[in-house]
């Protein structure tokens, strides 16, 4: 497909979309910074030793088995050494985004705003917090004290939206319920094409998941279905590979109704409905999605309430069409697969998309 081009660019080169990286530093100045960045790491964690702060970093997570178990949303990964080795690439990140705002700090730069999160505060391998870190939005646990609030809450659902603490500006407020069922329910609405299929009625193959965020548990089942499992749901199988072997999911970040770049997470087809990804790259939007498709991410966005977060966008290799198949308010990353130097790239794309919705915000 003609989209093909795009997957074969350097990985995070960013054209005009991208935000610089700064010139290495000289070798006093390096080891000056790493030292900072670690006692950073260490204080950002609780203190004690890179262990600890590692576990510390790590609580929402327990282990049973061959698995680690997310306590609050019961999402599951592999107990694996990819895992740690993850783990040590996110704490490391961590440590060099800490850095950076100590030196701002210590610079004696002000934040641009502050923000308070309810009903809990994100920990820092989730997106938003390198995020404000490098936008200069600095978290605050009273939000008497905020200029603005965030709804932050690993549930897929809620019978209605939380109130936020104050009449401020606030984000992701009004984003209750991202269940799979209404994401491909506002995914028809907006796009005027559905992913989902009746099992019952249906010819061919789909894909059984559960409605719940994060549990990767997708397969493949031939319809029709003499008993389909109620608490399932049932949508089309898409190919979502360019060359028929490696399956691509384009992972499309929204900041305020923009899209800064997508990832492109690559997987082999027995892990196609997992999160292990075997290759990263970090692209341009325009290199993936027209213009169209992405006013209507926009529209999609606007119409799940979401201001900040991630979607799992498809390409089907037959129709040529994308399908928004997962939408996540509390998107964790950047990737574990990627460099160092594109992870910040990453998330300064995001702190800039980020710094100006905060500043329209609190300027309308």
């Amino acid at each position: 497909m003609k989209h093909m081009a795009g997957a074969s660019q350097a990985p995070g080169r960013m054209g005009r979309q991208s935000v610089n990286l700064r010139p290495a530093a000289s070798p006093s100045r390096r080891v000056y910074f790493l030292v900072i960045a670690n006692e950073a790491m260490l204080k950002a964690s609780g203190g004690g030793t890179l262990t600890q702060g590692c576990r510390a970093l790590f609580s929402d997570f327990e282990i049973n088995g061959n698995q680690i178990i997310a306590k609050e949303t019961g999402a599951q990964i592999p107990l694996t050494t990819g895992f740690f080795r993850d783990a040590w690439r996110i704490a490391s990140f961590i440590g060099i985004v800490q850095g950076l705002r100590a030196s701002r700090i210590m610079r004696g730069r002000e934040p641009r705003a502050r923000i308070s999160f309810f009903p809990k505060k994100p920990k820092p391998y989730y997106a938003i917090w390198p995020v404000c870190q490098l936008a200069d939005v600095k978290i605050v646990d009273d939000p008497a004290e905020a200029d603005l609030h965030f709804y932050f809450e690993d549930r897929e659902f809620l019978t209605a939206p939380r109130l936020a603490p104050s009449n401020k500006p606030a984000f992701n407020v009004g984003c209750s319920d991202i269940r799979k069922s209404v994401v491909a329910r506002r995914f028809e609405e907006v796009f005027g094409y559905s992913l989902s299929i009746d099992p019952l009625t249906h010819k061919g193959r789909a894909v059984e998941k559960s409605e719940a965020n994060g549990k990767h548990d997708g397969r493949i089942v031939e319809c029709p279905l003499a008993s389909p499992a109620r608490d399932l749901v049932y949508q089309r199988l898409v190919d979502n590979t360019f060359d028929g072997k490696e399956f691509v999911d384009i992972r499309t970040p929204v900041v305020g109704g923009k899209i800064p770049f997508v990832y492109l997470k690559r997987r082999v087809r027995d892990l196609r409905f997992s999160n292990e990804n075997h290759r990263v790259d970090l692209v341009p939007a325009d290199v993936m999605l027209s213009t169209r498709e992405q006013a209507k991410i926009t529209e999609f966005a606007a119409a799940m309430a979401l201001d900040f977060g991630g979607l799992d966008v498809l390409r089907d290799r037959e129709d040529g069409r994308i399908y928004i198949v997962d939408a996540n308010k509390t998107d964790m990353g950047p990737p574990s697969a990627l460099s160092g130097q594109e992870k910040l790239a990453a998330m300064r794309g995001l702190a800039a998309a980020f710094a100006e919705l905060v500043d329209a915000r609190l300027s309308a």
